[in-house]
């Protein structure tokens, strides 16, 4: 029945195909040797290699077999097939599938030498290498791609596959795939699409081609004209496409249009019957030359390489011999033959053909040659092998599984959420509950846990566990539902996934009445879909529900993180739920509850070795005893670390965590300025007031024109500071000289940096506010950001973790640990705008947080975004000032040399200071004791400058 089914198609085909090439209606953007360049002399080689060749040889280089990565074992079958294939078929390439890094580049290299010709080897890479090899990144499905919304990390993959492929060996993938998901029963195509909108899948697909041709990857598009308007899987049987040619150019074809006009160097055809296109009733697209020549080729423009999918597909091997799989697939215009089951057969039969008059040599050739072309232009005849020390290091660079966690962060979609439990407060349950329910009968899913149920339970610990899958009874229901109604939370993991052959992608439904019921106990119940988002529109009771797009690793831990809050949930739908109201576009957006301080103390996904060194080195070289360092990027703490002691002397109590560090003038942006900013966005005051309308007693020696502005940006005309220690004894006296004090300038005229304009600060707050400056700022910023470590005048009780500053000699005869190290703050009774605050590393990125979070924490707006960036850019034309805040100097800024222009920060007269990055949403608080036991030491000016050029380093790569 097959060989005859084949044989009438083929005698169809070979009635309707014209025997000379039609005039192209449209001409190509991208022609062949666009995509492709080269010089006379590659096509020189080009010409004489194709001369070379025998007519069987010819047809061979057409021929893509699969291997796998772990196929190096000489003598074992699987070695040998392919030895056999490469030696003496000379086939013209190889598909890898599954492996490693290390086998894979040996086997590429061991068959690379084998090849009398180089070998064009091909994966297919949609989600990264980690997709196929056990040890790459593998990054989320495109779904979340499109869900994250932003392009730019389409491009930014693009590169990074192309750049680990290349250096892998692998030169061309098979991707990216551009199908618009149509039927949500589809069971092969689903997350892997970006989008049912063909406008959404050109911007994302268009920058992951862009990103792979600069590489110099080959790209290629599938599945051609289209595999989303279907249920059924081609790996299992011939899907129809029942779309109008009027609904495939408007959607499907656009979306392949897009890509061609991309530039994507090659299309893979789609085993799909499509009676709108195709010009025999039955057959596949790919053996259909109206779709591939007249259709791809000659009304769309595209002129590189074409690609038929997997070859051993049962869309094709149910009705077609392998002899006439590759004879059709030839004639109907297609080049490379991916992944034959029979590769002798596929060759004897072409060949056969040929010999018969049913296929032209020309024809052959013109396939060959561009495919020879194809392995100039990649320089593989210069050099086709493998350097495996340059793979080490070129992939798996920290940066990529940065890259890939960013996207899946930014993809979870929380649906709806009833109940408004998201994000959940682990005290408010005692008794969990977390059933995982997947799609499949291996008892490995019953067994083992996922990722997500075991970083559950890392982080709740009094969770309750169970698993479900397809051979689940009626008693392992019931059993569950037992527990769920003693439970005050029910946490369902959904894993429902696309895999080929499965031919479905949904649960049973005794699994949909399993949840039904668990609904029905009335408990809170978050149900999460690592997989197929569509799964609501059989269960739309579901009260909370999260679309995550994929089972991938990343996906699930930022799963975790969005359910408790600890990252924004930012995704949207990228497609409609159907029987539901959740549209396009639908997604709860819900801030993270505060900066993100993760286990580790640094981030994996970073390499922090050089800046622990420099820490290490500057205790041992004394730029100071002991020092606190702290690293944020993008809403989360990736380095936290604590280094030397309090003092020099043997036995000194080590730095630690809840250490607590005198801050010195930090304490002008903590403290001082935040008051401020808290003012100005209540509408209390203004940067052009008048300080003589807040401080009447300010109105003398030309104070009188001095504005708030001019207090922030330090150009008040007031003195940079007195040694009032040496002359006063109370605070009285102190603001007292203050208020009659003399200007050194008019005030506007130049910068100079004063201690006493922020002395003049707080006690306008405290006119303003009529409270103690201490005081408002614990009720109003300290106490709601949970900065339990951040005061003036610390207890006694905390003495202990107070790092001592210098041993005062001078005045005050003692060492200076838990007392205000600044002789004038001192003499304020540790209260003050310039100096006096104490706090901690952790403490102060709660704070600095808000500014790189547009002064927000969870639902709390603590600053407008508008006064952020306010205070944060220059602000002067005198000097690099902010409000409050300094900005990153052309020349010699303790921010170092890599620190974007801008970047806002400070330091402090201990040894302290904050950076902020604001294009990179990254900053480092240094919080140190460099004055112990002596203000004489400054080591630590140029080595600010040298700590932050590194920690940028280690953060950007």
């Amino acid at each position: 029945m097959r060989t005859a089914v084949g044989f009438l198609i083929i005698l169809l085909i070979s009635i309707i195909i014209p025997s000379e090439n039609i005039t192209q209606l449209r001409k190509p953007k991208h022609t062949f040797d666009k995509l492709f360049p080269l010089s006379q002399d590659d096509q020189k080689w080009v010409e004489s290699t194709l001369n070379s060749l025998t007519l069987r040889k010819k047809i061979a280089q057409l021929v893509i077999p699969y291997a796998n990565g772990q196929d190096t074992i000489k003598y074992s079958r699987q070695y040998n097939r392919l030895k056999k294939l490469v030696e003496d078929e000379q086939v013209g390439g190889i598909i890898f599938l599954a492996g490693d890094i290390e086998n894979q580049t040996a086997i590429i290299n061991q068959l690379q030498k084998r090849s009398k010709i180089p070998l064009l080897i091909s994966a297919d890479y949609e989600r990264g290498l980690g997709m196929r090899l056990s040890d790459a990144v593998e990054f989320p499905y495109k779904m979340a791609f499109a869900a994250s919304g932003n392009p730019k990390n389409d491009y930014y993959m693009g590169r990074i596959v192309g750049q680990e492929a290349r250096v892998l060996g692998v030169h061309q993938n098979y991707a990216p795939l551009v199908d618009v998901i149509h039927d949500y029963r589809n069971p092969i195509i689903n997350v892997r699409a970006y989008s049912s909108d063909p406008d959404v899948i050109a911007i994302h697909s268009d920058a992951f081609i862009r990103g792979m041709n600069e590489s110099n990857l080959i790209s290629t598009a599938k599945h051609f004209p289209g595999h989303g308007a279907t249920d059924l899987d081609s790996h299992n049987e011939l899907p129809l496409i029942e779309l109008t040619k009027k609904e495939l150019w408007e959607v499907d074809l656009k979306a392949f249009q897009f890509a061609i006009d991309a530039g994507v160097k090659s299309v893979m055809i789609g085993h799909l019957d499509v009676p709108e296109l195709t010009d025999v009733e039955g057959a596949p697209a790919t053996f259909s030359y109206n779709v591939v020549t007249t259709l791809l080729k000659n009304e769309m423009g595209f002129d590189g390489l074409v690609v038929t999918d997997a070859l051993n597909m049962q869309a094709l091997t149910n009705d077609y011999t392998q002899a006439q799989i590759g004879l059709l697939s030839i004639q109907a215009g297609c080049d490379i033959l991916l992944f034959p089951s029979k590769e002798k057969e596929m060759i004897d039969g072409i060949v056969d053909a040929v010999n018969l008059g049913r296929i032209s040599e020309e024809r052959i050739n013109e396939s060959v040659r561009k495919i020879l072309k194809v392995k100039k232009w990649l320089k593989l005849d210069e050099n086709k092998y493998v350097d495996i020390h340059q793979a080490r290091k070129e992939i798996n660079k920290r940066s990529h599984f940065r890259l890939a966690q960013d996207i899946a962060e930014n993809s979870i979609t929380l649906v709806k959420d009833e109940q408004n439990i998201i994000p959940i407060n682990p005290d408010d349950y005692s008794k969990v509950i977390s059933v995982t329910i997947s799609d499949s009968r291996f008892a490995k899913t019953i067994e083992d846990p996922f990722l997500f149920e075991e970083v559950l339970n890392q982080e709740l610990g009094y969770v309750k566990n169970f698993r479900m899958n397809f051979s689940s009874t009626e008693k392992d229901y019931k059993k569950i539902l037992e527990e769920v109604s003693e439970s005050d939370l029910v946490i369902l993991s959904i894993y429902a996934n696309v895999r080929s052959s499965k031919g479905t992608i949904d649960l049973h439904q005794d699994q949909f009445n399993f949840i039904r019921d668990i609904i029905k106990n009335g408990k809170p119940t978050i149900a999460l879909s690592f997989g197929n988002p569509y799964l609501l529109a059989e269960v739309p009771e579901i009260p909370t529900y999260f679309a995550a797009y994929g089972n991938v690793a990343v996906t699930q831990s930022s799963a975790i993180n969005s359910l408790l809050g600890n990252i924004a949930i930012r995704g949207k739908l990228p497609i409609k739920i159907p029987k539901t109201q959740f549209d396009f576009g639908t997604g709860l957006q819900k801030n993270a509850k505060n900066i993100f301080f993760q286990k580790m103390r640094s981030d994996s996904n970073y390499i922090f070795s050089s800046v622990d060194s420099l820490m290490r080195n500057a205790v041992s070289e004394k730029v100071f005893p002991g020092a606190q360092l702290l690293v944020g990027h993008r809403g989360r703490v990736i380095y936290r670390n604590n280094f030397g002691s309090g003092t020099y002397e043997k036995g000194a109590k080590r730095i630690e965590d809840n250490s607590i560090f005198d801050i010195a003038s930090l304490t002008k942006v903590i403290g001082t300025t935040s008051a401020v900013m808290l003012l100005y966005d209540q509408g209390k005051i203004s940067l052009e007031d008048k300080v003589i309308e807040y401080l009447p007693q300010f109105d003398n020696n030309g104070k009188d024109r001095i504005t708030i502005k001019n207090l922030l940006l330090h150009n008040s005309g007031l003195p940079a500071f007195r040694p009032f220690h040496k002359t006063h004894k109370t605070a009285d006296e102190v603001i007292n000289s203050i208020m009659n004090i003399e200007l050194d300038f008019k005030p506007g005229i130049k910068y100079q940096y004063s201690d006493l304009g922020m002395i003049v600060l707080q006690k306008v707050i405290e006119k303003i506010t009529n409270m103690k400056f201490d005081v408002y700022l614990k009720e109003n910023l300290f106490d709601k950001l949970g900065m339990k470590n951040t005061f003036f005048n610390p207890s006694p009780k905390v003495w202990y973790n107070c790092v001592p500053t210098e041993q005062d000699n001078y005045w005050r005869m003692q060492l200076m640990k838990g007392k205000v190290h600044d002789e004038t703050a001192y003499l304020l009774n540790g209260v003050a705008g310039h100096a006096g605050l104490f706090s901690t590393s952790e403490d102060l990125a709660k704070l600095i947080y808000l500014y790189v979070n547009e002064g927000k924490v969870g639902d709390k707006q603590f600053f407008k975004k508008e006064t952020i960036d306010l205070f944060t850019k220059t602000n002067s034309e005198l000097s690099s000032r902010a409000l409050g805040w300094d900005t990153k100097s052309e020349e010699k800024s303790s921010a170092g040399k890599l620190f974007s222009k801008n970047s806002f920060g400070h330091t402090g007269f201990t040894g302290t200071s904050i950076w902020v990055d604001k294009d990179e949403k990254l900053f480092v608080i240094l919080l140190s004791n460099r004055v112990f036991p002596t203000r004489d030491n400054t080591k630590i000016i140029p080595f600010r400058s040298v700590l932050h050029d590194a920690i940028y380093k280690s953060v950007t790569n």
